[in-house]
């Protein structure tokens, strides 16, 4: 037989190379594909965390006839007391309400047997920085939701919201926040945010910037400045390369997330969701912090209203919307279709 006739027992290198090309082809076309469909299901727990935490403040507030404080006794944030009505009485009974409240660093020590406690529930799967702090903090992490402080404190000389300080030991933030009931919310829960999600920080001080991840120092920002000089101010700010306040490189943006302060486990609307975090501590009160909700979904962040519904918010929502479903009475009109 001729060796012509042979049957052909190997690809051709040429051949080689077109079924691999063709097989990188299909990895890239499916890649994203399933990229998409990770986020998807991540964005999905994250929006059962939301729904699970806007029904434990909704069965407080039955409980209490109120809803919880920003800031309880011990600096304590919403974070810790709603433990109960999440399955988490363990570390709620571990909490120690009496610690200094106007001590961050006490209140830290003193609950450190609840610090130590990962809920889960307070965790976004899509977090970049999901680390425990080690060192400064005796094994704390951190939240990835935060509580609705209002549009910004020197905006209205109050906490207009649905939390804040309640205590009133600071000259820059009084007057402190009385008790508020949802019929307190008179412009409507449906209408009012509860909480939003609020990246973290991270804890090494090499670590790589994203644009929600740090709070950038901003300077010449006080109690009487206007809405547009601070956001203007903030929106100066490059986050590659934007001062991160303190000598030391603090970046714990979310540490503790038992604490009730705006550095840690609150936010505001002066600026809209995703954009970067901006403090003028170094000039003015630490309180006036403009801290956005902000996440990693592409576009997004999700908030709870005061009903106990879970919303997405687009990046693009209306600057003045968005501080609108931030305040309980405010006297705004929000269309449900204005974002």
């Amino acid at each position: 037989m001729s060796s012509s006739s042979r049957s052909r027992s190997a690809f051709t290198l040429i051949e080689l190379l077109v079924v691999i090309a063709i097989i990188a082809v299909l990895i890239a076309l499916l890649l994203p594909a399933v990229q998409a469909a990770r986020e998807a299901a991540r964005r999905s727990q994250c929006i059962n965390n939301m729904k699970q935490i806007g029904l434990a403040v909704l069965n407080y507030e039955q409980t209490w006839q109120c809803l919880p404080q920003g800031e309880s006794s011990g600096a304590i944030a919403p974070t810790g007391t709603i433990l109960p009505f999440l399955e988490q009485n363990g570390a709620f009974n571990s909490l120690n309400f009496s610690a200094p409240q106007s001590r961050w660093l006490d209140c830290d020590v003193a609950n450190a047997t609840a610090g130590k406690a990962r809920v889960g529930t307070y965790v976004c799967p899509s977090e970049v920085y999901q680390q425990r702090a080690d060192n400064l903090f005796p094994y704390y992490w951190a939240a990835t939701y935060a509580w609705n402080s209002g549009t910004w404190w020197p905006r209205t000389q109050s906490w207009d919201g649905t939390f804040g300080r309640s205590i009133a030991d600071d000259a820059a933030v009084n007057p402190p926040l009385g008790v508020v009931r949802l019929a307190s919310i008179t412009d409507g829960t449906s209408n009012t945010l509860m909480t939003a999600e609020c990246a973290a920080g991270p804890l090494d001080k090499g670590a790589a910037r994203t644009r929600v991840s740090d709070c950038y120092d901003i300077t010449g920002i006080t109690k009487t400045s206007t809405v547009a000089q601070a956001v203007a101010a903030c929106k100066a700010i490059d986050w590659r390369t934007g001062q991160i306040p303190s000598t030391n490189g603090w970046r714990y943006k979310g540490y503790t997330w038992l604490e009730g302060s705006m550095w840690r486990n609150w936010f505001n609307t002066i600026m809209t969701p995703n954009q970067i975090c901006c403090t003028p501590q170094s000039s003015s009160s630490w309180w006036y912090i403009l801290k956005p909700a902000s996440s990693y979904h592409p576009g997004i962040a999700n908030g709870v209203m005061c009903d106990g519904s879970v919303k997405a918010f687009k990046d693009s929502v209306n600057a003045n919307t968005w501080m609108a479903l931030s305040t309980r009475a405010g006297g705004e009109v929000v269309s449900s279709d204005s974002y």
